[in-house]
């Protein structure tokens, strides 16, 4: 019993500390890369920091209703994060439907919070965009307790990458770094997507109930 109790206090504290570790890790991302931080300021706040940010082009918004979700996307004039130069900054914050349990058919709902750095096709504009990966999986990757790395491939080829960040006992991943060499529209990309859960008007991991 008491050996028992043991293990289920290492298993909570582990919990606990990868959890805050996830945590900071997610609020400094935010601070680098994102003009408008959901971490630091309440939901109705950051919202409206977000939407009516001057810096912002392009913009495009659906509000929530009883049958769709919050999706807002822009594009920012000057902005810009990266270590290389963008043609072209976008941000996009959307609702996603999330399920829980199947047979007992419980949903629940994050926000996706993407920033995107665009350049244009030429001699450096892949090794910008995969040179940015590689600095932010190297900066991040031992802030998370696991990781999955996907490539996108074309026969040989690579054109892309994918990084899952994982917390400890859950299956959602709360960041996501990518970079891809679109050839439809002849440009390169990086990517890093956030992953967050509302809870008191606050920015959270959105860690699953089913996380144990």
């Amino acid at each position: 019993m008491k050996r028992m109790k043991k293990i289920i206090f290492i298993t909570g504290f582990s919990f606990f500390i990868n959890n805050c570790f996830a945590q900071q890790a997610l609020e400094q991302v935010a601070k680098s890369y994102y003009r408008c931080d959901p971490f630091k300021q309440e939901t109705g706040s950051f919202l409206k920091q977000l939407i009516n940010d001057p810096t912002l082009i392009n913009t495009t918004i659906f509000r929530r209703t009883d049958t769709s979700l919050f999706y807002f996307k822009g594009e920012y004039k000057n902005f810009n994060p990266f270590f290389f130069k963008p043609d072209r900054t976008v941000v996009i914050l959307s609702e996603k439907e999330l399920l829980l349990n199947d047979s007992l058919n419980l949903t629940d709902t994050i926000f996706t919070y993407q920033i995107a750095g665009y350049i244009g096709e030429g001699k450096n504009s892949v090794h910008d965009v995969k040179q940015e990966f590689k600095k932010f999986d190297h900066k991040y990757l031992k802030k998370f307790s696991s990781s999955e790395l996907s490539e996108l491939r074309s026969g040989d080829l690579v054109y892309g990458a994918i990084r899952n960040y994982y917390v400890a006992f859950t299956n959602l991943s709360p960041l996501t770094a990518a970079w891809q060499e679109i050839s439809s529209t002849h440009e390169s990309v990086f990517v890093i997507t956030l992953r967050f859960k509302m809870y008191d008007n606050v920015a959270v991991l959105p860690i699953t109930t089913d996380g144990f």
